[in-house]
């Protein structure tokens, strides 16, 4: 889909009304700066009509997008993503949702049970008899565990997994069937709260620069409405613009506009630490590329693609034509820790990086 901004002059749009986009997305604060721009109404200037569809995640959506089912969709990356690309799957990231910024704080936190738990402790504390948590052998926490596995000199075979959705985490940890999760808010709050988890770390501990969520397009949406999808990214630019301005998950209006949306509860979002999306919606492709590598060396990756064929940022330059582009566009870790004063529970600032060096050991990929 490289090049998919010299299509602009063949689109077959019609100017009859405005334009429907579907837009999946799990229930989750961190697609905040898509509900801010619909709530105040970038998208409707734009002549979209922006319709929210549910979906438990991004391999599930990745065949509404490609039959155009769906226009475009949020996710976290991981192997689905490196897999569709490799067998031709006609979807493109168009933009970052979710990354971390070295120093900051993350939603996502290695959470272990109170039985488990020892003040001090790390990882390779545990005994054989721990068993982790994984919402997917190539996902988002399947990575930041393998890193703290090397990290503390562990492999693999020093732990027990077991595959669950993160939405069923928190009942799995109550009746003691798993010891741990690597888990996002706010439903690492809900652990929290339910089964007195403790915090080991922050996520943003082991990868500080790791691309978490992006948002995508599906190749029949960029096809045929190519100036549709301009305007959706112009839309969300000024919705991650907003978001900063409002002052993030803490912010009353922030919560209220999740919350209306989703039903999740306003005290968790405002309690949740926030997403810093770059304010250019640029990807981190070089984090791409390690994620990649490390779920080829695991296997749940069976070819390795050019990052290139998965990433198309080509109308989102066309959109920052339009709108604009921010002068300084990452931001400073400042904002999280000042956002972090006004949460109902204020949260820690980060005070240590620790990342495995030489990361994927190879001990890590047999």
């Amino acid at each position: 889909m490289a090049g998919c901004t010299g299509l602009l002059g063949s689109s077959s749009e019609s100017n009859t009304g405005p334009a429907t986009v579907s837009f999946g997305t799990l229930t989750i604060p961190a697609v905040a700066e898509v509900l801010v721009a619909k709530d105040r109404g970038y998208f409707e200037e734009r002549d979209i009509e922006l319709e929210v569809e549910r979906i438990q995640s991004a391999p599930q959506a990745t065949p509404q997008l490609a039959s155009g089912d769906l226009d475009t969709a949020t996710g976290s990356v991981g192997a689905s993503l490196f897999n569709s690309a490799a067998q031709g799957v006609d979807i493109s990231v168009v933009a970052d949702q979710t990354q971390y910024w070295r120093g900051q704080p993350s939603s996502n936190k290695v959470l272990i049970r109170p039985e488990k738990y020892t003040d001090g402790m790390t990882l390779s504390d545990v005994s054989g008899d721990f068993t982790i948590a994984l919402h997917g052998q190539g996902n988002v926490d399947a990575y930041i565990w393998a890193r703290l596995l090397q990290r503390n000199g562990m492999t693999w075979d020093d732990v027990q997994t077991k595959e669950i959705l993160y939405t069923n985490m928190t009942s799995a940890m109550s009746a003691g069937e798993i010891d741990a999760a690597a888990i996002p808010d706010p439903l690492g709050l809900g652990m929290v709260n339910e089964t007195g988890a403790k915090r080991l770390l922050y996520a943003s501990e082991l990868a500080p620069r790791m691309q978490i969520g992006v948002y995508l397009f599906g190749e029949p949406f960029v096809n045929d409405r190519p100036e549709v999808a301009r305007r959706w990214l112009e839309a969300y630019l000024l919705g991650v613009r907003e978001y900063y301005e409002l002052g993030g998950f803490p912010s009353d209006e922030v919560a209220a506009i999740v919350n209306e949306e989703f039903g999740l509860p306003k005290n968790l979002i405002k309690m949740s630490i926030p997403s810093l999306p770059h304010k250019n919606g640029q990807i981190n492709t070089e984090s791409l590329r390690n994620q990649q590598t490390y779920h080829h060396c695991r296997g749940t990756v069976e070819e390795e693609v050019d990052v290139s064929t998965v990433v198309d940022q080509s109308l989102l330059s066309d959109a920052l034509d339009e709108v604009g582009r921010v002068e300084t566009p990452e931001p400073s870790i400042e904002t999280i820790n000042e956002w972090g004063q006004n949460s109902p529970k204020p949260y820690s600032e980060l005070e240590t990086t620790d990342e495995p060096e030489g990361f994927p050991a190879d001990s890590l990929c047999e």
